[in-house]
This record gives C-alpha cells, sequence and structure tokens, in this order.
C-alpha cells in the first residue's frame, strides 16, 4: 500500500514550503522529503499524525490488539459481539 502522495527534494521544498503545507493541509497528502534522491523526511497534517500516533498506541497494546482479533475471529464466524437487548 502506497502511503506517500508525492516526493519533493529538499531544495525544493525549501522555497516551496508555504505552498506545500497549504497542499497538504487541503488535500491530507504525505509527502516525502528527499535529499540526494533518497527519501528522508516526512510531511503530513497534525490531523494524519495524531491519527497514526494514536493507531500505534492501540497496536502496541497487547491486550486490546488480543480482543480486536478475537473480536473479528467472532464476526467471521458469524457470532453477535453483543447482545443487543443488554444495551
Amino acid at each position: 500500500m502506497e502511503t506517500i502522495d508525492g516526493y519533493i527534494p529538499v531544495t525544493k521544498a525549501k522555497n516551496q514550503m508555504l505552498e506545500i503545507i497549504r497542499d497538504i493541509g487541503t488535500y491530507d497528502n504525505t509527502i516525502a522529503i528527499t535529499k540526494n534522491g533518497l527519501p528522508h523526511a516526512v510531511m503530513m497534517s497534525m490531523e494524519h499524525y495524531d491519527a497514526l500516533q494514536e493507531t500505534m498506541a492501540v497496536s502496541a497494546d497487547t491486550e486490546t490488539m488480543m480482543q480486536l482479533r478475537d473480536s473479528m475471529k467472532e464476526l467471521k464466524n458469524g457470532e453477535q459481539l453483543i447482545d443487543l437487548e443488554s444495551l
């Protein structure tokens, strides 16, 4: 899955920083900044960054991941996860 929307050399990024920031905010792009043709940094919206941090925190929580896997198995087997009447 490609997660980078574009690659920009660092010298071009320096000259177009404001435009890049506007585009990231408008289109929620993720841009790789390259140096000598190789990606060295990533620019993304703060919202995207916060979501990524939250995803990593959930993924690192062993108990939560185990519950998610169990729930996915139950769904796959057609089991009802929550008794709707108990809500």
